[in-house]
């Protein structure tokens, strides 16, 4: 089980790591445009956005739903997030899916999709999803699908709100599942 120091630790972290992307995003869409905040953010149908951000986080939840469920790899990578993770609590889950959702969202798809295109972008979220081994692999793999439904939100709707509200649901709703279905089968394993 995670220490919750050590959780604490690692929630402060990666919501460091988030700020800091939020701040470069922010930056970096200064730099091109003059503006502070990025064109996508308010620009496009905001409705549809949302719409498809809904869905989006909907289907990509039930796939990974049964993949945890049927499939070795994905079932070994959340036993493996979970060791990282530990228990996750509501307040955890939430925080960790907002900061990812808003720092991620904003730099891949607000301010890097405009310059370096839909593909190039989607496979660049992925390789940021990389684990030390080759097992690691069907994350990866994964979070580059998933980008392509996220940029493909704001390709379609010109808005990137509805990639950020998907973003976030994936990672909250699956972060607790991660969190306590695995302290439950970790149980039963050891038994």
């Amino acid at each position: 089980m995670v220490d919750p120091l050590n959780q604490t630790r690692l929630l402060r972290r990666a919501c460091g790591f988030y700020a800091l992307l939020t701040v470069a995003a922010l930056a970096w869409v200064r730099l091109r445009t003059g503006g502070w905040m990025p064109t996508s953010f308010l620009a496009g149908d905001v409705i549809a956005s949302l719409a498809w951000g809904l869905a989006t986080a909907v289907v990509v939840l039930i796939l990974s739903s049964v993949l945890m469920r049927s499939n070795r790899a994905f079932q070994w990578l959340a036993r493996e997030l979970h060791g990282v993770l530990g228990k996750v609590d509501i307040t955890t889950a939430a925080s960790l899916a907002i900061s990812s959702a808003i720092g991620e969202e904003l730099f891949f798809r607000a301010a890097m999709q405009p310059v370096l295109g839909y593909g190039l972008t989607s496979v660049l979220f992925g390789l940021l999803h990389v684990g030390p081994n080759r097992r690691y692999l069907v994350w990866t793999v994964s979070a580059i699908a998933v980008g392509f439904a996220l940029g493909g939100i704001l390709l379609a709707t010109g808005n990137v709100l509805g990639a950020i509200l998907a973003h976030g649901l994936i990672n909250f709703i699956n972060l607790l599942r991660i969190g306590r279905r695995h302290t439950h089968d970790t149980g039963a394993q050891a038994a």
